[in-house]
């Protein structure tokens, strides 16, 4: 194995090689949605605290040196304030400052959507809209990581930084010289292995197992069953795959249209597209299993679709047109490894009730949300993961008013991919973001699999795979390894 390139004058430099089944789109955290890019950017830039590993840990201080301390405040307008850290630097050497925070954090959408943040000497306050006991949980997403924008560049505090030989195929990244420690491995690759034919992911496959990989989550659990020389890790699901309908679109306002749509998917049958034991995958309500259970009572049954759309017909509801259009993702994704297939599949099973579907295809993330933001399609078959350990986040990201996508705004906080607009879910919503309750979060649920703005069709595990030398990994199914944590170390 060619990893570590050994001279007799220096030691050899530690080249960490990442591989991924889609190319890094976005270079800026507070607006990247796909998995990719988000992965690759918590690497050069930190948000004031680090993703807790579950909803019961609070979160680690990062740029912050402590818990939040809450300000003199009414409970309608809470205030909270947390200190800079002493001693972090951006990588062009400048010394973090709160004013810094402040500023990036007032220009992304999914932190100002809840307050508003002003320096006041080493500490940020932060002026909330309403109450919020996960506030701080929300200071460690990713959109909220800190981020200095200066002579067209965007400088982090992480621990590494963009090559400048960077290529879509290969994006490099080397240790940050004002990094506030010295990361062992001196050099990262994402390096992109498209699908082949199928959507099978050969390609990737060979790699790690010939050791030219020494990392990947992309992978699905069947596909990790085919290597034989790396260590895997199994967490618990943190994303659903779900089949969005336009709830914008005049013969889609109708909740039994939604229902008799979703009536005739058999979301059994798709899970074993994607997975060898498809009943642990198959959705049941669209919040997965880590975050609790609920059963939306949706079972598949042709005829009952049929005689649905018939209610509806003789009730008004407009017909539907011959064919739907569905947008489909560019590319795998941990909740859908192969997505040609299972879009596929849909589409005959709503031509066994009569409704035509017409594929959309998107080449990559900034086009599949530019279609869903225009609304002009019917379907969208897509999914979300968690960006937080807060069930409240997951549910608000996508069947809230303000999640709808819209040109312009930032796809990091907009997942409402049905463009679901009810006062009465928005309120719910409200209730369990304020409470955390049991039954405010069931109670959101119900309303889902009463009025079908989405169905949720299976859950997407979260799987990694490494090198017997990649040393100092701790598997979590919240948020992304660190690789200044890690070390690559030659095998005996």
């Amino acid at each position: 194995m060619a990893f570590f390139r050994r001279s007799p004058d220096k030691p050899a430099r530690k080249v960490l090689r990442v591989g991924t089944l889609n190319p890094v789109k976005a270079l800026d955290p507070r607006d990247a949605q796909d998995t990719v890019s988000v992965f690759f950017l918590a690497q050069i830039f930190e948000a004031p605290y680090l993703q807790p590993p579950d909803a019961d840990t609070p979160p680690r201080p990062l740029l912050f040196d402590g818990p939040l301390r809450r300000e003199e405040s009414t409970l309608e307008r809470p205030v909270f304030s947390g200190r800079v850290r002493a001693g972090v630097k951006f990588s062009d050497g400048t010394p973090l400052t709160a004013e810094h925070v402040a500023e990036a954090l007032n220009r992304a959408e999914g932190f100002v959507t809840h307050a508003k943040a002003r320096a006041a000497g080493d500490r940020v306050l932060f002026d909330l809209e309403r109450p919020h006991p996960r506030f701080a949980v929300l200071l460690s997403n990713h959109f909220c990581s800190v981020v200095l924008d200066r002579a067209g560049e965007r400088l982090g505090t992480g621990a590494y930084v963009l090559a400048p030989e960077a290529t879509p195929d290969a994006m490099r990244l080397v240790r940050n010289p004002h990094y506030r420690g010295v990361p062992a491995i001196d050099e990262v690759v994402f390096a992109y292995y498209p699908p082949g034919a199928g959507d099978n992911h050969d390609a990737l496959i060979a790699a790690l197992e010939s050791g030219q990989v020494h990392y990947s989550d992309a992978l699905s659990r069947d596909d990790v069953g085919k290597l034989q020389k790396v260590r895997k890790h199994f967490q618990p699901g943190i994303s659903t795959c779900s089949l969005y309908f336009n709830t914008e679109r005049p013969h889609l306002r109708d909740p039994r249209v939604r229902r008799a749509l979703a009536t005739a998917v058999d979301r059994g049958e798709l899970s074993r597209l994607s997975y060898e034991n498809a009943l642990a995958f198959t959705a049941t309500s669209l919040l997965p299993p880590l975050m609790g259970s609920f059963r939306d009572g949706i079972r598949t049954s042709p005829e009952g679709a049929r005689e649905l759309l018939r209610d509806a017909a003789a009730d008004g509801a407009l017909p539907l047109p011959p064919k739907l259009q569905m947008v489909v993702p560019w590319g795998p994704r941990a909740y859908l490894p192969h997505p040609t297939q299972v879009a596929d599949a849909i589409g005959e099973q709503l031509a066994k009730i009569g409704v035509g579907v017409s594929r959309v295809s998107t080449r990559d993330s900034v086009e599949f949300y530019r279609a869903v933001s225009e609304g002009a399609h019917d379907l969208a078959l897509i999914g979300w993961i968690a960006d937080s350990a807060d069930p409240a986040e997951f549910l608000e990201v996508q069947l809230h008013t303000r999640s709808v996508p819209q040109a312009g705004k930032s796809p990091a906080v907009r997942g409402n991919m049905a463009r679901w607009s009810d006062p009465e879910t928005d309120a719910l919503l409200d209730r369990y973001r304020l409470d955390g309750r049991e039954e405010s979060k069931r109670a959101v649920l119900e309303r889902v699999a009463q009025q079908v703005p989405l169905l949720p069709l299976m859950y997407g595990p979260s799987i990694a795979v490494c090198a017997w030398e990649l040393a100092g990994f701790t598997p979590t199914a919240i948020g992304f390894p660190r690789f200044a944590d890690m070390d690559l170390e030659a095998q005996k």
